[in-house]
């Protein structure tokens, strides 16, 4: 073998090293980002499913679609989530309501971040008193979906029967809340102001307390992040 073929051998094994290194750093570049692309979309679909699920008109976190009780976001925790959201239970998970970290478990940092723009309903008990001797009507000013009649009488009159928009929904001959506290609580349609009408024997006399819980919503952004 010539001088200079013995010479250039370093030089060839250098360059096979070199060149192997390459292909070595390479495949797990291109394998890293084939995982990182295989992970993303699982990643992103279990976010999405989260998401949809915590706002769907049928969860137990909402009024209705994209509503979400406050009172029931306040309680929710991890087990809760899992419950309302099957695909919340694997891999790590972070749900954020505004500024507000509602749930989070594990590490989820890495993960896929989803967010739907939704409304947040609050109830506040209100009340209101009628003087039946005044009058025997009283149009509520907020939609409710629910109203609690507490009937005080005076003078030995009895309300006999009271109506939500000429719907029956409270009716004793012997009197509306005379057994037990005096208080009843009705349903009435949300999507309609109610207007109650109490019936009484013989002249009206007395008070009706009425309390409804109207609903106070205000927008904010959910935020559901999933490591899978």
């Amino acid at each position: 073998m010539s001088a200079r073929a013995q010479a250039n051998l370093p030089v060839l094994a250098v360059a096979l090293v070199l060149l192997t290194t390459v292909t070595a750093v390479s495949v797990a570049l291109a394998d890293g980002a084939l995982i990182g692309a295989d992970r993303d979309p699982i990643d992103r679909r279990a976010a999405s499913a989260v998401a949809d699920r915590l706002v769907a008109a049928d969860s137990a976190a909402t009024e209705r679609a994209n509503v979400l009780n406050a009172t029931a976001v306040e309680r929710l925790d991890a087990g809760r989530l899992d419950e309302l959201a099957p695909a919340a239970r694997n891999g790590s998970v972070r749900v954020r309501l505004g500024d507000r970290t509602l749930v989070e478990r594990g590490e989820p940092a890495a993960g896929v971040t989803v967010r739907r723009v939704v409304l947040v309903a609050e109830r506040e008990a209100t009340t209101r008193s009628l003087d039946l001797a005044e009058s025997t009507t009283l149009t509520l000013p907020r939609r409710t979906s629910e109203v609690t009649v507490d009937v005080d009488s005076a003078n030995g009159t009895t309300v006999e029967t009271v109506r939500a928009n000429d719907r029956v929904v409270l009716h004793d001959d012997e009197g509306v809340g005379q057994a037990g506290d005096g208080e009843s609580t009705v349903e009435v349609s949300r999507f309609e102001t109610t207007r109650l009408a109490f019936t009484t024997t013989p002249n009206p006399q007395g008070t009706a307390t009425v309390t409804f819980y109207p609903t106070e919503t205000t927008k904010a952004v959910l935020e559901v992040t999933v490591d899978a």
